[in-house]
């Protein structure tokens, strides 16, 4: 939501009352862009369209309180080891992203994070800084599905055109600090999303699937050392640095599963 076209406030998308105006105006735009998104897919010859809501303060409940183009299946991210998104498959022509923010610790991001906004100051996958578009790049990549567009502020269309250059982009607004926007026209950012995610989809030959060799190494700096206390007890895991963790996934599917008492990374 955060990458949102007029959404401009932390709280449109994470005040803690289901009913405050703000938090609905965000709920308001994430109906505006994915169905400008949904719309986009069905203009390039789509026949099916498949809609998660991963915004996690949403608890998966946005599109029984605004409307989703009734041409596209809601369905649902179900938890498990791994995570699994609900129609996610080999047959999937390609993933998009819609409303997303750049990763931890970009200038100029808007709302930028990584999982937890106020706790992680840096996410790697061997080495290299990813944030959440690439935590879904990789997980899609899984299945031979590319990434094939992504919507969000400037921040986070120059991270994917940066780490992932067949990916094409709309920009919704221009980040001037973590807290603040320059938001740009809705309307005439949905209709260049819809435009773009035809295009994207048209031309989708060009995409290719995300893929690493297995095993890969996570590693999450932590805004402090008691953050890291729990997850660095666990077996597998190692501690290069108080704040930081690291472990490694032999299968790019638990990229979203950190190690905890139901999961253990390899040793």
């Amino acid at each position: 939501m955060e990458g949102l076209a007029g959404v401009s406030d932390w709280e449109q998308c994470y005040a803690t009352d289901d009913d405050d105006p703000a938090y609905l105006h965000g709920l308001a735009q994430l109906a505006g862009d994915t169905n400008a998104t949904v719309a986009g897919c069905f203009d390039a010859g789509a026949t099916e369209v498949v809609v998660w809501d991963g915004h996690g303060r949403n608890r998966q409940q946005a599109f029984t309180r605004v409307t989703l183009d009734p041409r596209a299946t809601l369905r649902k991210l179900e938890v498990g080891v791994p995570i699994r998104f609900d129609g996610l498959d080999q047959t999937t022509a390609g993933v998009v992203m819609v409303g997303q923010h750049a990763m931890a610790g970009t200038l100029n991001g808007f709302l930028d994070h990584t999982q937890c906004p106020k706790e992680i100051c840096r996410f790697q996958i061997n080495g290299e800084e990813h944030g959440e578009m690439s935590q879904f790049a990789l997980h899609a990549g899984a299945f031979g599905v590319p990434l094939l567009h992504v919507s969000g502020d400037e921040a986070l269309c120059a991270e994917a055109r940066r780490l992932f250059p067949w990916v094409a982009t709309t920009a919704t607004k221009r980040g001037t600090s973590w807290a603040t926007c320059e938001l740009y026209p809705e309307e005439a950012v949905r209709a260049r999303i819809r435009r773009d995610v035809a295009a994207a989809i048209s031309h989708r030959a060009a995409a290719r699937p995300w893929q690493l060799p297995m095993p890969a190494e996570v590693k999450v700096e932590f805004a402090y050392t008691a953050l890291a206390d729990p997850i660095a007890a666990i077996p597998g895991v190692r501690r290069p640095h108080a704040r930081t963790v690291a472990w490694k996934i032999s299968d790019p599917r638990f990229i979203y599963n950190w190690p905890s008492a139901d999961w253990h990374p390899p040793a």
